[in-house]
């Protein structure tokens, strides 16, 4: 898509990042941090839908994970545990694990906060939970972040081999045996989800679907690669999409990690969580957006990445053509 009209900038900010994994989201997450009066929220809708999931792998015969806390109390606590993020567990934030209690919290932003930034992961929002979303009138504009399918899925392979190789066997779920690299297969190693789909682009575009038909008819998409080969070009144009004030000074930013400690997520702090730091680690020491070395081909790839592309190019394909340019 051209830019549009609906720039703002005035009011308040509200903004829903729906992406995929291994999309740069978290860079772009610390990059929206240094935006004037930003509150932060990293991953909440999938990691109450994770905890569903680890529910049922710790406990296949208790009854289903309760959607909301009230009266569930014991319940939460003991999936906290086995989500297993590390950080204070004891200031573990329970009611975020709840989409009941998400949704009553984001329809309800205070309206002096000047903008509020939620990073979060599509398949963390199956059909099912689609009653969970903010309402319209909370003002949240939906903003969804893709990646070609290949670079998307080499990089994903490649950090959950290493981040499995890295655990004690003890850690891992019931079932899990560290794979061998060369049959590890990134769809079917792990037991198909309790709601939704594995498939990462499907997702996206199952909630980009529903978004267009029931919320925003035209809401904003941006390739990550794209951006990052010209990020002084495509940021502002982003920006001015979604209504936030731009300014050159978000091109780059510090290399610190100090505002990742600000980000509101279930745990007590993001930097105490050696599951966030698995995979974010490089991004909450990132200071501007730099081209990817990850090739698109699909020579030498393995044949669970040329399955699964196959599979996702043409959700990819669709919303791709519906992406910020340049006019």
């Amino acid at each position: 898509m051209a830019t549009d009209a609906r720039t703002g900038g005035d009011g308040p900010a509200r903004v829903i990042m729906w992406c995929v994994p291994r999309s740069v989201s978290t860079a772009m997450t610390k990059c929206m941090s240094f935006v004037d009066g930003a509150e932060v929220w990293l991953e909440p809708y999938v990691i109450s839908k994770v905890a569903k999931d680890v529910r049922k792998l710790y406990h296949a015969d208790s009854d289903p994970f309760p959607l909301d806390i009230d009266g569930n109390e014991e319940v939460y606590r003991e999936t906290a545990k086995d989500l297993n993020l590390g950080g204070d567990l004891q200031n573990f934030k329970l009611d975020l694990l709840s989409p009941v209690k998400l949704k009553q919290k984001f329809d309800s932003v205070y309206p002096t906060k000047k903008f509020v930034f939620i990073k979060d992961m599509a398949f963390g929002m199956p059909p099912s939970r689609y009653q969970y979303l903010p309402d319209p009138s909370s003002g949240f504009r939906h903003f969804f972040l893709i990646r070609h399918p290949v670079k998307a899925y080499k990089s994903f392979r490649k950090t959950m081999l290493e981040a499995i190789e890295g655990m004690d066997p003890e850690d891992l779920p019931p079932g899990f045996p560290k794979p061998d690299p060369e049959t590890f297969h990134i769809i079917d190693y792990a037991p198909p989800p309790e709601e939704g789909t594995p498939y990462f682009f499907k997702a996206i575009h199952e909630l980009w679907c529903h978004i267009r038909e029931n919320v925003d008819n035209d809401p904003v998409i941006v390739d990550i690669d794209e951006l990052m080969e010209d990020p002084a070009t495509l940021l502002p144009l982003l920006f001015r999409a979604l209504g936030i004030p731009y300014s050159e000074n978000y091109v780059t930013w510090d290399a610190s990690s100090d505002v990742v400690r600000k980000w509101h997520s279930v745990c007590s702090n993001v930097l105490d969580a050696p599951r966030y730091n698995m995979w974010f680690a490089n991004a909450f020491k990132s200071t501007c957006f730099k081209p990817s070395s990850t090739s698109a081909s699909l020579d030498g790839a393995t044949k669970d990445i040329i399955e699964v592309a196959e599979k996702e190019m043409p959700y990819y394909e669709e919303m791709h053509k519906l992406r910020v340019t340049p006019l």
